[in-house]
């Protein structure tokens, strides 16, 4: 889910005021939190407690829960191995006890299962088991965790997969990530090559810049995305289909620029057709962006202009990074996100992620890594903390207060500028929107 972050970074300025207003409490929207499964969250029933609880606090109305990290399951009704990092008596179904929780929370609260889908991980099962034909590879014949869009036996695997949890738990929606190519080089499995020569009636292997290759790369993975759709409308019409999306550096400017964009030629990602055709009820463009760094905040506003503007904006939910920025700057972003643009378009709501990493101070990418930490605008990034556990300590303690900055008017201390008031984006509850 993170984006690589930029080398270069800049001295942080001063606190601008805040210009608009909290988002209204009778506004429906999506206030969504992403879950991850390598942070706590639902690995005990104490962690289940815990997240619908600070969900009710920050006046969140959807999780969005990893529940296939590696090819494995955060649920016991799966036909993959259970995760093995689940905490607590076999019966404990985590999956199962945020459902029974969430749902009986008044308001309501949402949960949609978050599920990898390309990416398996090299010591899963499914991997472990297939990974030699149905592996994805670069057109140098180096390997990696992910299987091949292009072999027919892994979306037939995978749709089995994902079909079966919605099958099995009341979920709200299925939401996937990883639906995409790693990059351009990728796709070079021998038997899916083999079924593009012949089907595209060539002889020779195509090079990764071929266009009728990438437009067949392109395709496995849109008729991946539409045809789940249409079995969830057969068997599970209430369950909103959704996919994390792709949207490195700058954005087009207009519809017709998207052909360039960074997830249709680079990881062949179509998901403007996806929107715009209803395969999904909406997506949510990973829009991790750092506000105190000039050039990504550009991208951030201009993803968001194209979003709005270019006719899918009732099909979008905004990501939001929260882990590349301070407090006060994801709050902002969340405003801008649910502004209207100057067109007056809005969209569907936000998703942050994520509920283990709400800041540069509570994400282990900067307290466990010190250069990382290092180029960052405010320092001594520290604060006199000398030891591994006080940092993590310290994350802990942000993303607790992070649910309550969501919804009310605090403050927090910085290294450098010391206490620092936020404004609340989510004031009083909201239902969620109709989709579909």
């Amino acid at each position: 889910m993170t984006r690589r972050l930029l080398a270069a970074v800049i001295a942080a300025g001063a606190l601008l005021p805040l210009s608009a207003s909290p988002a209204q409490a009778a506004t429906p929207q999506y206030r969504a939190l992403w879950v991850d499964a390598f942070h706590p969250g639902i690995k005990t029933p104490s962690e289940v407690e815990k997240l619908v609880a600070d969900a009710k606090r920050a006046n969140v109305n959807a999780l969005i829960v990893q529940v296939r990290k590696r090819g494995d399951a955060y649920f016991n009704r799966s036909i993959e191995p259970r995760a093995t990092d689940i905490k607590g008596p076999l019966d404990f179904d985590p999956l199962g006890y945020l459902i029974r929780l969430a749902h009986s929370s008044s308001p309501r609260i949402e949960v949609h299962a978050w599920t990898n889908v390309y990416f398996a991980g090299e010591t899963s099962l499914v991997y472990t088991m297939h990974g030699s034909t149905w592996g994805n590879k670069a057109n140098d014949g180096v390997g990696s965790g992910f299987l091949d869009p292009g072999v027919p036996e892994v979306d037939i695997y995978t749709h089995r997969v994902l079909m079966d949890l919605v099958r099995n738990y009341d979920v709200d929606g299925l939401h996937l990530d990883y639906v995409r190519y790693p990059g351009v080089t990728w796709g070079y499995n021998a038997s899916s090559v083999q079924l593009y020569k012949m089907l595209a009636g060539v002889t020779r292997t195509p090079g990764p810049a071929d266009p009728s290759w990438q437009a067949w790369r392109r395709a496995r993975v849109t008729n991946f995305v539409r045809d789940l759709k249409h079995d969830l409308e057969l068997e599970k019409p209430r369950v909103k289909l959704s996919a994390a999306l792709i949207c490195y550096g700058g954005a087009p400017f207009s519809s017709a620029g998207w052909i360039y964009s960074s997830a249709y030629s680079g990881v062949f990602q179509d998901w403007r057709t996806w929107l715009t055709k209803g395969y999904l009820d909406f997506g949510v463009p990973m829009n991790y962006d750092s506000d105190w760094n000039p050039q990504q905040k550009a991208w951030f506003d201009n993803w968001m202009t194209f979003s709005k503007d270019n006719g899918f904006a009732n099909r979008v939910v905004v990501g939001v990074g929260a882990f590349l920025n301070y407090p006060e700057d994801t709050l902002a972003q969340i405003r801008r996100a649910l502004s209207a643009s100057t067109g007056g378009n809005r969209v569907l709501g936000v998703a942050i992620y994520s509920y283990g990493s709400t800041s540069v101070y509570g994400a282990d990418e900067f307290y466990a890594d010190k250069n990382l930490a290092g180029g960052l605008p405010r320092q001594p990034y520290a604060g006199g903390i000398t030891d591994a556990a006080g940092l993590a300590a310290r994350g802990r303690s942000f993303n607790s207060k992070f649910m309550n900055q969501l919804s009310n008017a605090d403050s927090y201390r910085d290294v450098q500028l010391g206490v620092v008031a936020t404004q609340p984006v989510f004031v009083g509850t909201a239902p969620v929107p109709s989709v579909g």
